[in-house]
């Protein structure tokens, strides 16, 4: 049987990252605590965050807020 279908058409996007240590740790840290099959979700929500640039050209959150949120929803996933 499985999983119903969602209503809607899909839009597919893919998005390659190379994290480096010791320039992108926190980033390796947050992906490892997240299960592979989780990891498109935890990426939704971490944009959902504020991780979107808004189109009226006011700034977004500050770089510390972005991380802050980010560590926080990784603790979700343990």
């Amino acid at each position: 049987m499985g999983r119903p279908r969602k209503a809607g058409k899909a839009m597919i996007i893919q998005v390659f990252l190379r994290l480096r240590e010791g320039e992108d740790d926190d980033l390796i840290a947050f992906f490892r605590e997240i299960p592979p099959r989780r990891r498109a979700a935890a990426v939704k929500a971490a944009l959902r965050l504020g991780g979107i640039p808004r189109g009226d050209g006011a700034a977004g959150p500050a770089e510390e807020e972005i991380l802050e949120d980010l560590a926080g929803l990784a603790e979700g996933w343990g």
